[in-house]
């Protein structure tokens, strides 16, 4: 096509047809332009096609993660209901001496051992972590999932802060009212009865811990929950676009 225009433009320049030159000179040159706005349409297309693919496969990626983290943070949250549930039942059972009295030492037992429940919640963040490291997630197109997953890691830290408190005071307090449960006889253990730690200030201090610092700990755990329901929402709705 543009040979042809050549053509034409050199028949009218040796016709002396000013006029006429010009206007497919310039027909030519919009012919051009054209051409090249075609192409860079069909590259930026192909390059948009490819990202988007890129995207998808990423969030598929990011789906699953998501997914199996929620679902270790869900047992978390159970187990952790349970311990301060337990550790109010302890508080309870510090004011009625009598049904302490009446309770079987397995009963005792086996609420001492529910309240000591400490779920780590250690979450896979491999495809997270990847994608701000690489930059990959500045690729995504939907700005609000975009923000919560850079805001992410601040909301796990706040969630395990007061289950790693519990745990650095739980060992504490046990090493030092532990040695009130031992029955010792001429000079060795010969059993354990956790009844005793009933009137062990350290132990009672312990309930009290797990029964606080717990139910803050649970709040977290719930808001982060919420978090990354939300940010599968999202993920699933950006998947079928």
């Amino acid at each position: 096509m543009i040979k042809f225009f050549r053509k034409i433009r050199q028949n009218l320049l040796m016709e002396n047809k000013t006029g006429k030159y010009l206007k497919y000179a310039i027909g030519e040159i919009i012919l051009v332009i054209i051409g090249i706005l075609i192409a860079l349409s069909i590259n930026n297309w192909n390059t948009n096609r490819k990202l988007k693919s890129e995207e998808q496969n990423l969030l598929k990626d990011l789906r699953v993660e998501v997914k199996n983290n929620i679902d270790v943070l869900s047992t978390a949250i159970n187990e952790h209901e349970k311990s301060y549930a337990v550790a109010q039942e302890f508080k309870s059972l510090f004011k009625d001496r009598d049904a302490f009295n009446s309770m079987p030492e397995s009963s005792f037992v086996d609420m001492y051992y529910k309240m000591n429940m400490n779920w780590t919640y250690d979450p896979n963040k491999g495809i997270l972590k990847s994608m701000i490291s690489s930059g990959q997630i500045n690729n995504l197109s939907n700005k609000e999932l975009k923000y919560l997953l850079a805001s992410l890691e601040d909301i796990i830290i706040d969630a395990l802060e007061d289950t790693m408190k519990i745990e650095k005071w739980r060992d504490e307090l046990i090493t030092k009212f532990i040695y009130d449960a031992h029955v010792v006889v001429d000079g060795k253990i010969e059993r354990i009865e956790f009844k005793r730690l009933y009137d062990n200030p350290d132990f009672r201090l312990l309930a009290v811990l797990f029964d606080e610092v717990r139910n803050d700990g649970l709040i977290e755990e719930r808001k982060l929950k919420k978090s990354m329901n939300h940010i599968l929402e999202l993920i699933e709705m950006e998947i079928k676009k």
